[in-house]
């Protein structure tokens, strides 16, 4: 039987000057590479940087077998239809949010991450989503449609909390994501779904 290697074990024989050169956060006693959800939700956070809505700012990407990577989608306009930025908000008439009038011109990420497949999902096992936000009720009928098992989310949308239960009546799981790692990267990146750190 082998012998267990010790991490860092090899650190006492290694040239200080040598050591300096490498990564200093590796070298510490704690440290724990990212999973591949942190890594997705990361690609998720970023990607909804690229979101056209004034309101929210949503990313999705689409995985199998907990780390194979098959397609991303953010929040926002459809293509050829105008910035928000620049026209305005079509849902704000007259200076004031009208609700459920289907005003809204934005298509949602888990939506546009579905449209971004490239190949079926049908014969793949494991077929999971990691969302910035949890989905609505038009989303989770796609994610049901599209056989996907697992939905991972960071943070709370909080508008319609019978999907949970709507996803999970229909095989869906339906996990909040947070780990120490991703918290600290949120944290220190100012990451913030629906601008609540800049609401006056």
């Amino acid at each position: 039987m082998s012998e267990a290697i010790i991490p860092l074990s090899w650190v006492k024989k290694t040239d200080p000057d040598v050591l300096k050169k490498m990564f200093q956060y590796k070298l510490r006693p704690g440290y724990e590479r990212p999973t591949h959800l942190d890594i997705f939700a990361q690609q998720a956070i970023v990607g909804s940087k690229r979101s056209t809505c004034m309101f929210y700012e949503v990313g999705a990407i689409i995985f199998y077998n907990e780390c194979h990577f098959l397609a991303s989608g953010y929040n926002g306009a459809a293509t050829g239809d105008v910035n928000p930025r620049d026209a305005g908000c079509q849902r704000v008439v007259d200076g004031k949010i009208v609700e459920g009038k289907g005003f809204c011109r934005g298509s949602h990420a888990e939506l546009n991450a579905i449209a971004n497949l490239t190949v079926s999902t049908m014969g793949l096992e494991d077929v999971s989503m990691m969302v910035t936000l949890h989905p609505c009720y038009s989303c989770a009928k796609q994610i049901v449609n599209k056989h996907i098992k697992k939905v991972y989310y960071v943070w709370e949308y909080g508008r319609e909390p019978f999907v949970t239960e709507y996803l999970e009546r229909l095989g869906v799981e339906v996990i909040c994501y947070s780990t120490p790692f991703l918290e600290r990267w949120i944290e220190k990146n100012g990451y913030d779904p629906i601008g609540l750190r800049h609401h006056g």
